[in-house]
C-alpha cells in the first residue's frame, strides 16, 4: 500500500493536537478520564477514515454523484453537533450526565469498538450488494448511541433516537434504492456483482444510461 506522507503528516498532527486540546479542555472537570479516552478513540478512528479518504457516514458503495446531498448534510450536522454536546455535557452541563460513571462511559467505548467492527464486516464480502447498505447503517446507528454512552449524556440518548436514527434510515433508504437499481442493471447485463471485481466500468455505463439523450429535431 502506497503511503500518502502529506496526508499522514496532517492526520498525525490532528490527532496530537486533539489529544492535547481535549486533555486541557476536560481535565479540570469531574469524571473526565473515560470520556477523554472515548474522545481520543473516536478522533483516531475518524482520522484513519480521513486518511483512507472515506466519509465515515456513507458507505461508498455507490458513486458520490448518486448520494442525495440533503440527508447526508443533515446527518453530518447531527453527528458533529452530538460530539459538541457530548463535550459540553462534561464541561457545562453536568446535570445532564447519566449517574453511572464510569460504567456507562466504558460501555460507550465498547459500543464504539463494536460499531467500527460492524463497519468493517459490512465490506467483508463482494461489492455493490444492497444488503451491505443495511449492515453499514446498522454500524452507523450503533455509533451514534456510543456517543451518548461515551459522554454519559441523557440528552444525547434522546437526540440520537429522535434525530440520528431517522436521518440514518433516510440515508439507508436512498442508498439501498440506488444499489437495488444497479443490481437489476447488472443482471440485465449478465454480470455478477456479488464477486470481487471492479464494477467501475459498469457504474459508468449505468450512470450514462440514466442520462436522457436530447431529442433530435
Amino acid at each position: 500500500m502506497k503511503i500518502n506522507f502529506k496526508r499522514l503528516a496532517w492526520v498525525v498532527f490532528i490527532v496530537l493536537y486533539a489529544g492535547l486540546f481535549f486533555y486541557n479542555c476536560l481535565k479540570p472537570f469531574d469524571n473526565w478520564i473515560v470520556p477523554y479516552v472515548y474522545t481520543m478513540m473516536l478522533v483516531v478512528w475518524l482520522a484513519y477514515e480521513y486518511y483512507q479518504k472515506n466519509l465515515f457516514f456513507q458507505s461508498g458503495l455507490i458513486p458520490d454523484t448518486m448520494y442525495f446531498w440533503l440527508p447526508r448534510a443533515l446527518f453530518a450536522f447531527f453527528f458533529y453537533s452530538a460530539f459538541v454536546i457530548g463535550i459540553a455535557t462534561i464541561i457545562w452541563w453536568p446535570v445532564n450526565q447519566i449517574r453511572l460513571y464510569p460504567v456507562v462511559n466504558i460501555a460507550g467505548i465498547l459500543v464504539l469498538a463494536g460499531s467500527i467492527y460492524l463497519r468493517q464486516q459490512a465490506f467483508h464480502k463482494g461489492l455493490a450488494d444492497p444488503d451491505k447498505a443495511g449492515r453499514f447503517y446498522v454500524s452507523i446507528c450503533v455509533l451514534i448511541f456510543s456517543i451518548a454512552l461515551g459522554y454519559g449524556s441523557l440528552f444525547l440518548l434522546v437526540y440520537a433516537a429522535a434525530i440520528g436514527l431517522p436521518l440514518a434510515y433516510w440515508n439507508y433508504l436512498h442508498e439501498r434504492k440506488a444499489l437495488s437499481d444497479f443490481s437489476d442493471y447488472m443482471k440485465k447485463q449478465g454480470a455478477d456483482n456479488t464477486k470481487r471485481a471492479d464494477n467501475t466500468k459498469y457504474w459508468d455505463k449505468y450512470l450514462a444510461s440514466r442520462v436522457r439523450k436530447p431529442k433530435q429535431k
